[in-house]
């Protein structure tokens, strides 16, 4: 079973589209729109089909390409209800959120509140106490070697006993990583830790004065005109929304309600497939961070063995086109979000299970929203 809020599969599906996306380079010439064409949209059609016949409750996406939006969902909201599901609804879709404070970071960099050589202890005295003398850059790229709260077995004890609306506070957070050593010194290599992105988030509301839903409603949503995407803390969702479902364990499990400060700063967003394209097509566009601070959030650390920038995944090497966005994992619901680093087109795919993980044990179901995820990038 995939821990939920941790890194998803989604990075690793687009690892796979220099082999799965084989014949599709002609999207990557400027001169040929990146439109899709009728033969283009039923082959997605078909694949959305599968991946629901395959056990995910409901697949939705939305691909901007050029002056043309396709929008497709397959499935139910709700099991219970059996209403159908939309590519408008609200979904979790995780760690995008890695992006979204990513973003406004560089912001107060720019504005000349932060520096990226800053350290951690430097902007929250006692805070953390392993490796608190990492960098906020390092902080950024899961460079720091902090320890990933959500690896802590406590982490998820509530939830598992049925508590889903207990509700963690960000110092509790960084308590259950403070428990553990660093798993090395700064800089030394690339390790997924979401304990990061809770210290990102303290930072930001430390140089903002504001709650974290309301800095990025002030800097990223509001300007942006994304309405539907919120930061808040509380397990609801404005309708319509998904549920999500946690499989491989019997039944499906309704785990919508899981209260969402048990993701602050690394995966507490709420969102649609509209407003991710939006956002992706904005940042890789220079309209939130400057032009000239994008090659370095957009570039890996050539040092380490990496393909993570600042708050992005980033895939230079695909016969579709260079990639840069996130995947993302919340209870009962997983997703891919990216940007054409041209931006040329945007892609947002969610599913409302965990089913998507081969290690559930559900290969029919992995390979069949790998698939649709590669097919929406690269048709």
């Amino acid at each position: 079973m995939k821990t939920w809020l941790s890194r998803s599969t989604c990075a690793a599906a687009l690892l796979t589209l220099g082999v799965l996306g084989a014949g599709c380079g002609a999207a990557d010439d400027p001169a040929t729109p990146p439109e899709l064409d009728a033969t283009d949209i039923a082959e997605l059609e078909a694949l959305a089909d599968r991946a629901v016949a395959a056990g995910i409750p409901g697949v939705a996406l939305v691909i901007q390409a050029g002056n043309q939006t396709v929008k497709m969902a397959r499935g139910v909201e709700d099991r219970a209800t059996g209403a159908p599901l939309t590519a408008d609804h609200h979904f979790r879709p995780g760690s995008v959120a890695k992006s979204v404070l990513s973003a406004i970071t560089l912001q107060l960099v720019d504005e000349g509140k932060l520096r990226l050589s800053d350290t951690v202890e430097s902007q929250l005295p006692g805070m953390v106490t392993g490796n608190s003398h990492a960098t906020i850059e390092q902080v950024l790229r899961l460079q720091s070697g902090i320890f990933d709260h959500v690896s802590d077995p406590r982490y998820l004890a509530p939830y598992l006993g049925g508590d889903f609306a207990y509700a963690y506070t960000p110092q509790q957070l960084l308590a259950l990583s403070n428990d553990h050593p660093p798993l090395f010194p700064p800089g030394e290599r690339f390790n997924y830790s979401n304990t990061n992105y809770v210290i990102v988030g303290l930072i930001i509301e430390k140089h903002t004065g504001l709650r974290l839903a309301e800095a990025v409603a002030q800097r990223i949503t509001g300007p942006l005109g994304m309405g539907a995407t919120t930061m808040s803390l509380v397990s609801e969702m404005a309708a319509p929304f998904a549920h999500g479902y946690l499989v491989g364990m019997g039944d499906p499990i309704d785990v919508t309600g899981i209260s969402a400060s048990s993701a602050f700063g690394h995966g507490n967003i709420v969102s649609t497939p509209p407003n991710l394209n939006t956002f992706y097509a904005a940042l890789a566009s220079g309209q939130i961070v400057k032009p000239a601070q994008l090659p370095a959030m957009f570039a890996p650390d050539a040092r380490i063995e990496t393909n993570y920038g600042m708050g992005v995944w980033v895939w230079d090497d695909f016969p579709c086109g260079a990639w840069v966005g996130h995947d993302g994992a919340a209870p009962g619901f997983d997703s891919f979000s990216y940007s054409r680093r041209d931006g040329r087109r945007q892609v947002a795919v969610l599913a409302t299970s965990l089913t998507v993980d081969d290690k559930a044990g559900d290969e029919a179901a992995h390979q069949a929203w790998k698939d649709l995820v590669t097919g929406a990038a690269c048709k």
